[in-house]
């Protein structure tokens, strides 16, 4: 399946025109739809204006606030999968459930070293924490309502099942501390009932977030030691809690991740009894670090979407290799370059180019590296002949020629279907006739 991100306001206004623009230019047979109405549909989002709204027709039966849309909008909704599907194209939900668009909520988020409450990206005022048990039910409501209302749904795609970073995008600034996360009541109530020492994790954890603000040795101009598999295991050996910490709140994102995937299979036994469940989980080499255990997951999903987004290496880490270079006085450059390295993105430019007005939340356009596929199957391997897997990829700024790079680089790693988020441009009838025989 090829697969393209479609807005929720193209999908309702242009209905016609998408389906047969897509069926005329491109090989696509896949439609992705978010599960809310949200800016974060838009290329450029700001500041919340309001609440995100859950496309379901009403949240009878949760006892937790959750903003839906409107009864018309849900139906014009219906209407559009429903066309979608009759025209050949396979419907899939990009299903978010730790996101919440309610202020209610706001005792269930994630919390960082300091007791700070994150919040979500764009209109969603709280990111809520795995082990807080009001977030699993509102997960839980929200996947078999979407089983049993979106009848022409064939993919469900759990999505951000992971620990965030935070970008503040007015003055472009990664949020370091937002990495430290979860340190909130729920979270030491579950270590407890496991015998774990949660005030010696997060001291640990306090620790290593001191010497990333504390000046480190460093050879003549700035340069960098090296670093091999051994430094690694050293470093968690010196740091026992911390990596127990990291292990425990991977296995926090597992179980509840597993009992989502459960409550939807046993909706769909009922409702949608060939529906298919699937995960997209960010780059396969940065994922552990960020809570998720793909691999164990694999087992309990029909279909793995790793991600391969230009804003990581466009934009997260640069900011975060100069974040890190200036609190510890490091050469930003040699830093970004090891991080590159160690995650596998591929070597990128000699120099940045920075776009002259920063869109799609990407600030740099020749970071890329399109040798990232093929350096990323190492960390596959155990998926490889167990679990289909279609990859993710990302179309910026009209980029065709970008694309079809990726395309191609996908089709020599061994991948031709794949999931592609556009924006609204993206998909315009003008753009996708410049697709023609590319997508």
């Amino acid at each position: 399946m090829r697969s393209v991100f479609v807005p929720w306001g193209v999908a309702l206004s242009e209905t016609e025109r998408l389906l047969d623009d897509l069926s005329r230019y491109t090989r696509v047979d896949g439609i992705e739809l978010l599960d809310f109405h949200s800016q974060i549909e838009k290329a450029n989002y700001g500041a919340r204006v309001s609440p995100a709204l859950r496309v379901l027709p009403s949240n009878d039966g949760l006892d937790l606030e959750l903003p839906v849309v409107k009864g018309e909008e849900f139906r014009a909704a219906g209407r559009f999968m429903g066309e979608a599907r009759s025209r050949g194209f396979k419907v899939t939900c990009n299903f978010v459930p730790m996101w919440s668009a309610s202020d209610s909520f706001s005792g269930t988020a994630l919390v960082d070293l300091w007791g700070k409450r994150l919040t979500g990206p764009g209109d969603f005022p709280v990111h809520g924490c795995p082990n807080n048990p009001d977030i699993l039910r509102f997960g839980e409501f929200m996947i078999r309502e979407f089983v049993r209302t979106w009848p022409d749904m064939e993919v469900m795609a759990l999505n951000h099942l992971e620990y965030p970073w935070r970008v503040r995008w007015a003055k472009p600034k990664i949020d370091v501390e937002s990495l430290f996360t979860c340190f909130c009541g729920a979270c030491e109530r579950t270590a407890a009932d496991q015998g774990l020492d949660f005030p010696r994790m997060k001291a640990e954890a306090k620790s290593f977030l001191a010497s990333l603000s504390s000046p480190q040795n460093q050879s003549e101009e700035g340069a960098l030691p090296g670093a091999n598999a051994d430094d690694v295991a050293y470093f968690f050996l010196r740091r026992p809690h911390l990596a127990e910490w990291l292990r425990f709140r991977m296995d926090s994102m597992t179980r509840y991740s597993r009992s989502l995937i459960a409550a939807g299979r046993e909706a769909a036994k009922e409702h949608n009894p060939k529906l298919k469940f699937g995960m997209e989980f960010q780059l396969p080499s940065l994922s552990p670090i960020l809570g998720t255990d793909y691999v164990a997951l694999s087992s309990d999903l029909d279909l793995m979407i790793p991600k391969f987004p230009d804003y990581l290496p466009g934009s997260v880490i640069p900011l975060f290799a100069k974040e890190i270079a200036g609190r510890v006085g490091l050469d930003e450059g040699a830093l970004l370059r090891l991080i590159r390295d160690a995650f596998d993105l591929g070597p990128g430019p000699r120099s940045y180019k920075a776009y002259s007005e920063p869109k799609h939340i990407l600030l740099y356009s020749n970071a890329y590296d399109y040798s990232i596929f093929a350096r990323q199957l190492k960390y596959l391997r155990p998926l490889i002949g167990n679990v289909p897997i279609q990859p993710y990829i990302w179309e910026n700024n009209n980029d065709w020629r970008g694309l079809r790079r990726k395309i191609d680089a996908l089709a020599d790693a061994g991948f031709d279907d794949f999931f592609l988020w556009s924006w609204e441009e993206g998909i315009s009838s003008e753009h996708l006739r410049a697709l023609k025989g590319i997508l």
